[in-house]
């Protein structure tokens, strides 16, 4: 079975995951500078869980099939 966009996007918020509990787990970096390592992570995120949502929008919403030329309504 052909993997789907949104089998990518896990997939990359899986690495991006493990990559954050590498830096919670680093004892020799203050909390600031984990905070300032992480916040990185936190907004890509949200965006690649946006465009999972998007996806997921497009796979399911019917498609309107209208071949008629909207000029025509103008004219």
């Amino acid at each position: 079975m052909a993997k789907t966009p949104q089998n990518y996007i896990e997939e990359a918020l899986r690495e991006m995951e493990k990559e954050v509990k590498e830096i919670l787990a680093n004892h020799s970096l203050s909390l600031t500078e984990k905070d300032k390592l992480i916040y990185p992570y936190i907004k890509k995120r949200k965006v690649l869980q946006q465009a999972i949502e998007d996806l997921n929008y497009l796979d399911t919403r019917e498609e309107v099939l209208d071949n008629t030329c909207k000029m025509g309504q103008f004219r």
